[in-house]
């Protein structure tokens, strides 16, 4: 275990994943993780038992640090796959509701309270330490059980109006097919081709309910279909990564979460996203993976919440 010098400042990240929930003690000085621990997320059960699970979470972690933080308050930040204001609130439920519902009191006992989205947590966390650190404007874009992005400008991530600036796929999209061109089709690229689409998509090919697409993924060196399934699906999302660069005009990509971050996933990305850049200059930016991994959220909410943190007399 790493430790702490006197005068080192601390915090506690929490990420809440739609799958898993992991907390992190960390130092603010570099981004180092002191402790680490990851428990499944129990979405089904609402809300109130994932806050329950936070709280327990920073508790457990809170204790097992111990002399590293001589027993001080330190800031908590907790970071959610869902929409977060710019005030710092809930603003959806598709993992679970947390609209409402009271989680600063609890939350407060261990010390000053921050709520994030977790791509702009990441985004934060690969732009300080990780693959984004020497890039003054580029995109962040996770691929995990959900895909979302965010834009950072001079190591901030952008929030938007509202907050809500991390959104490329979740939306439906309209276009027409057909002999006359009289076709409505409509797609959600996250429905289709996210981690969880992904590994739905796996389970009606397999017979198996409880398919992922990390097994997607696996199989496709070997199950032609699998293959067909994933260079489609890659496909698709490349045509919508594409786009992003056409909008924002970053000089670098960063693609973070389970699929992106994959090295092998990420070099497919980038070769079949490039046809999808409308500009000549902007063909041959760097797409390259995060670099933090898993622990990107977590490293990355605990410093915002540092940040924001009242500074102690």
């Amino acid at each position: 275990m790493a430790d702490l010098s006197p005068g080192d400042a601390w915090a506690i990240g929490v990420d809440v994943g739609g799958t898993k929930t992991k907390a992190c003690l960390v130092r603010i000085a570099d981004g180092a993780v002191l402790i680490e621990k990851t428990r499944t997320t129990p979405c089904a059960e609402g809300g109130a038992a994932v806050l329950d699970l936070v709280v327990a979470m920073a508790a457990e972690t809170q204790r097992e640090a111990g002399e590293l933080t001589r027993g001080e308050a330190c800031p908590v930040g907790v970071c959610l796959p869902e929409l977060v204001s710019n005030e710092g609130e809930p603003e959806s439920a598709w993992n679970f509701e947390w609209r409402g519902l009271d989680y600063r009191t609890p939350l407060s006992a261990f010390g000053p309270v921050y709520l994030e989205s977790d791509v702009r947590a990441a985004a934060f966390a690969e732009g300080w330490i990780g693959a984004g650190g020497n890039a003054d404007i580029f995109v962040y874009v996770t691929l995990s059980t959900g895909m979302s992005h965010t834009l950072v400008i001079g190591g901030k991530p952008y929030g938007g109006a509202r907050g809500f600036a991390i959104h490329f796929a979740g939306a439906e999209l309209v276009a027409w097919s057909g002999p006359d061109q009289d076709i409505e089709v409509r797609q959600n690229i996250e429905v289709f081709a996210s981690g969880k689409g992904l590994g739905e998509r796996y389970g009606v090919l397999v017979g198996d309910r409880n398919a992922t697409a990390r097994q997607l993924i696996e199989a496709a060196a070997a199950d032609p279909r699998a293959e067909r399934l994933l260079e489609n699906s890659l496909l698709s999302i490349a045509s919508y990564l594409g786009q992003l660069v056409n909008i924002l005009d970053p000089s670098l990509m960063v693609i973070g979460g389970g699929i992106g971050s994959n090295p092998e996933i990420n070099e497919r990305l980038g070769e079949l996203t490039r046809p999808f850049i409308f500009a000549d200059l902007a063909r041959d930016l760097p797409i390259v993976p995060a670099m933090l991994g898993d622990k990107a959220c977590a490293i990355g909410v605990a410093a915002l919440a540092h940040r924001a943190a009242p500074v102690r007399s």
